[in-house]
């Protein structure tokens, strides 16, 4: 289907493999967070814990990139991550709570360099074509690792004797994550290039106060915050505060990612026209018709439709976003550039994660929406204000 180099193919599937951490997180951490924490209201302490690692990690994890580099960075974060599932295997058989967060803090920081696998995939291709179809490729992966880890929960929860079950989950992991690291090795470095090694270095402030960086970061920040504050409300809105099954909110959760991965197959080929700021709007677009449908009921099929169009303007927002940011630092500049970026990005994930749960419980579901209506509409008018200062500065800019 893609003819990539085969760093590309080997980068997509380790990423995969490695996503099956942070889906797997998802599906037992809330779980084992009530069964093992000695209060009730550290349930959700183990993903908060898991999360605020990632955003932290975001930075150090450039930098060692840029230290040792792309491969040796990504092996000592899966050696981490190895670690973390073999202490979370130990911690659910002892019922040891704060062994358990030490583990989730081992996964966060690997997923902040398997969020680095995207950008990794755009310096190994060879032309525009091939850094849509890589991103293409990894999205597609990242939806192949969202089923594997919550499989694997399901599949080890037994195996091995334990308290609270799952200990056979982590053994499971930890296997995963040999057989990433295992496909690690095989990656080949690339060098760096002649060009690169003599060129100017511009300072962070000058990188990140382009306009064009500023719109490349600030869409896939608007693109996750808002994703992560209606996907998160979403179950406990449904089975709370509407009365639907559990089993409808899990159709509906797993009909929004299928929807926020399956459709890059036709986003990347809209990268390869040259499109970019049509893609930012169409994104902002599909949101606020994710605010339209919930507003007009409670049905599961309100649900069911603003959480599909949700996971479609997510893939919008965010293959763009990422298409758009190496066009805006030279080749000794992305470390920071990335770090930059995955920083505003995890932050502002974390920060709509973590306040789903008040605005919902403080402002209903409708104070939710208006939320995400409010964050997408900031960023509507942020877009025509760049687009019009890039447009007069640069009439001729690419990236319009």
């Amino acid at each position: 289907m893609f003819e990539l180099p085969k760093n590309i193919y080997l980068m997509a599937i380790v990423s995969s493999l490695c996503l099956a951490t942070s889906s797997l997180m998802v599906l037992v951490s809330g779980l084992l967070g009530s069964s093992l924490a000695p209060s009730t209201s550290l349930a959700t302490l183990p993903m908060a814990s898991f999360i605020i690692a990632t955003a932290l990690s975001t930075v150090p994890a450039a930098m060692i990139m840029r230290k040792v580099g792309r491969k040796n960075g990504f092996l000592i974060s899966i050696v981490v991550a190895l670690c973390g599932a073999l202490c979370a295997l130990v911690a659910t058989l002892q019922a040891n709570f704060l062994l358990f967060i030490f583990a989730t803090l081992c996964f966060g920081f690997n997923l902040a360099f398997t969020q680095q696998g995207r950008f990794i995939i755009i310096e190994n291709a060879e032309s525009q074509k091939q850094q849509a179809d890589g991103l293409t490729l990894a999205l597609l992966a990242s939806l192949l690792g969202g089923f594997i880890g919550p499989q694997f929960g399901a599949l080890g929860r037994d195996i091995i004797a334990s308290p609270q079950g799952y200990a056979g989950s982590f053994l499971l992991l930890a296997i995963l994550l040999v057989i990433a690291f295992a496909i690690m090795c095989v990656y080949q470095e690339r060098g760096v290039a002649e060009a690169e090694k003599g060129a100017a270095e511009r300072s962070l402030l000058s990188i990140i106060k382009q306009p064009s960086f500023i719109l490349a970061a600030g869409t896939a920040a608007t693109g996750y915050a808002v994703m992560s504050l209606v996907m998160t409300a979403t179950p406990l809105s449904m089975v709370e505060m509407s009365g639907h099954s559990f089993n409808h909110a899990t159709i509906v959760i797993q009909s929004h990612i299928v929807a926020m991965f399956l459709p890059s197959l036709l986003t990347g080929k809209l990268l390869k026209k040259g499109l970019r700021v049509s893609l930012i709007f169409a994104g902002l677009s599909c949101y606020l018709a994710v605010i339209a449908v919930a507003f007009s009921g409670h049905e599961v099929m309100h649900y069911w439709w603003a959480l599909v169009l949700l996971g479609l303007g997510w893939n919008l927002l965010f293959m763009t976003a990422t298409a758009l940011l190496p066009e805006t630092y030279q080749g000794n500049e992305r470390f920071k550039a990335q770090a930059v970026n995955e920083f505003s990005v995890i932050s502002a994930q974390a920060i709509a994660a973590f306040s789903a749960g008040w605005i919902l419980f403080n402002y209903q579901w409708e104070g939710v929406l208006k939320t995400a209506f409010s964050i997408s509409i900031f960023w509507l008018l942020g877009l025509i204000f760049l687009v019009y200062i890039t447009r007069k500065k640069q009439p001729a800019a690419a990236i319009l």
